[in-house]
């Protein structure tokens, strides 16, 4: 869904659904949402800076509709998709704000959640919430915001071609008590204090260096933050010339042949527009 620059200002101040999986690291450290982390949300939460919009952002946005209508189709209820009524903020938890794709107009209301994906393979066969964690994360925010007990997700995956399919993720208050707990906990934390989390993703580079800077000022910070860069740096340009001379070393040995065959399948060598490549 696009959102307007008045949705955006109020995203600064509210924890969304789209925040939620970012904000639960798993047992190897990595964030449940692949594309962010808890210091993507923290700087778009304290300084106003969010990802630029991405191809899988814009196919998002472009199927959106078209998903729409096949639910209205498979589920024979009208869909409500008016931005107005799709804006819910928390009543016992006001931190909380979620901005629905849509919800059926019927007596019992139903969320939908609009998906496209390539990732066929992190979602189920079945029809039941067989779907991916941080999916699961994503409307159970939207559930706790709405009051509405059930989520049907509509995706469309590239799985043998094009599969469109509805999923259904029912409330779970366990779920629930979970993100409530880790959303204060992390504005409380970082927010509010502006101390940023210490679980960086390698793409929050990019990010973090689109802050506006203020010149001629100074951050206090804790020094192992300095000897940390500086031993991964330091690391990063040892192995970067390890591996110009692991290279020199096979293409020596290649001589003047254009490949090499090994026990584990072959290697060839080419230069492709000025630079040296192994294929």
């Amino acid at each position: 869904m696009s959102i307007t620059p008045e949705q955006k200002e109020s995203r600064r101040n509210h924890i969304g659904s789209s925040d939620m999986a970012a904000l639960f690291i798993d047992s190897d450290g990595k964030s449940l949402d692949p594309f962010k982390g808890p210091l993507t949300v923290w700087t778009s939460k304290v300084h106003g800076v969010d990802p630029e919009e991405n191809a899988a952002m814009r196919r998002g946005n472009r199927y959106e509709h078209a998903l729409i209508e096949f639910a209205k189709e498979e589920l024979g209820c009208a869909i409500e998709t008016d931005p107005d009524k799709l804006h819910f903020v928390c009543k016992e938890h006001p931190l909380f704000e979620a901005n629905l794709d849509g919800y059926t107009i019927e007596d019992k209301r139903r969320i939908i959640e609009v998906k496209t994906t390539g990732m066929a393979q992190e979602w189920g066969d079945s029809s039941d919430d067989d779907v991916p964690s941080r999916v699961i994360l994503q409307v159970h925010h939207q559930l706790l915001c709405s009051g509405m007990d059930t989520a049907l997700v509509v995706v469309l995956l590239g799985k043998f071609g094009l599969l469109e399919k509805i999923y259904t993720v029912n409330r779970n208050e366990e779920i629930i008590n979970y993100i409530i707990q880790r959303g204060e906990e992390f504005w409380n934390n970082h927010v509010l204090t502006k101390i940023p989390p210490t679980d960086a993703m390698p793409g929050d580079i990019e990010l973090i260096k689109r802050i506006q800077r203020v010149p001629e000022t100074w951050a206090e910070i804790d020094e192992e933050l300095v000897r940390v860069w500086q031993e991964k740096n330091r690391t990063r340009l040892d192995a970067e010339k390890e591996e110009k001379i692991a290279l020199a070393s096979l293409l020596a040995a290649v001589g003047t042949a254009e490949g090499a065959r090994t026990s584990w399948g072959t290697f060839t060598y080419f230069t492709q527009k000025g630079a040296d490549s192994i294929d």
